[in-house]
C-alpha cells in the first residue's frame, strides 16, 4: 500500500469501493455535463430523471428504516431536499397553469427552483445512491478519500463540459444526427 500525509494508504475493501465510486460518479455525471457544454442546458429528461429517483428514494424511505446503510433517520429536512424535485414540478405547472408562466419574476422563480434541484438534491441524491448501492462504502473512512471522490467526479463533470463545448474537435454532424440529437448550430460537417 503506497500512500502519502494528504492522502492515506487504502487497504484492499477501501481501494475496491473507491474505485467503485469513481467509476460510479464519473459516470452519472459525463453525460449531463457532455451535453451542458454542447447545448448550454441541462435537458428535460435529465431533471425528469432526477425527479424519478428523488421522488422514489424519498417514498422509499418511509419504508425502509435500517435495511440499508443511509444516512441516520432521513430526518426531515433530507426528505425535504429530496422533495424539491416534486415541489418545482408543481410550482412550474401552477405558474404555467394560471398564466403566470410567461411573467419575467416567473421565469426566475422557476430557474431557481431547477438551480435547487440540479445543486442541492442532486448531490445529495448522488450521496444517497452511492451509499446505497455500493457495498461496504462504509470502508473509506479517511475524509480525503471522500473528498478525493469528489474531486473526481467534479473533474469528469469539468471535462464533460470542455469536450461538449469543444464537440467539433471529436465529433461531426452526422454523428449527432445518428445518435439522434441534434445538430448544434456550430457543428463540424461531415
Amino acid at each position: 500500500m503506497s500512500g502519502s500525509v494528504l492522502f492515506p494508504p487504502m487497504n484492499d475493501a477501501e481501494a475496491r469501493v473507491f474505485l467503485l465510486s469513481a467509476i460510479a460518479l464519473s459516470a452519472s455525471v459525463f453525460g449531463v455535463a457532455f451535453w451542458f457544454g454542447v447545448f448550454g442546458v441541462v435537458f428535460f429528461e435529465n431533471l425528469f430523471s432526477i425527479w424519478v429517483i428523488a421522488t422514489a428514494t424519498l417514498l422509499a424511505t418511509f419504508f425502509v428504516r435500517r435495511a440499508l446503510p443511509l444516512p441516520p433517520g432521513l430526518r426531515w429536512r433530507r426528505r425535504f431536499v429530496l422533495a424539491l424535485p416534486t415541489l418545482w414540478l408543481i410550482l412550474e405547472a401552477t405558474l404555467v397553469s394560471s398564466g403566470l408562466g410567461d411573467q419575467t419574476w416567473a421565469g426566475w422563480v422557476i430557474w431557481l427552483a431547477m438551480v435547487a434541484v440540479a445543486f442541492v438534491t442532486l448531490p445529495y441524491l448522488v450521496y444517497i445512491v452511492v451509499i446505497a448501492v455500493v457495498p461496504d462504502i462504509d470502508q473509506l473512512r479517511q475524509l480525503q478519500h471522500r473528498l478525493a471522490l469528489m474531486g473526481i467526479a467534479l473533474a469528469i463533470a469539468a471535462a464533460g463540459i470542455a469536450i461538449g463545448a469543444n464537440h467539433q474537435l471529436f465529433l461531426t454532424c452526422h454523428d449527432f444526427k445518428i445518435s439522434g440529437s441534434n445538430q448544434p448550430a456550430d457543428c463540424r460537417p461531415n
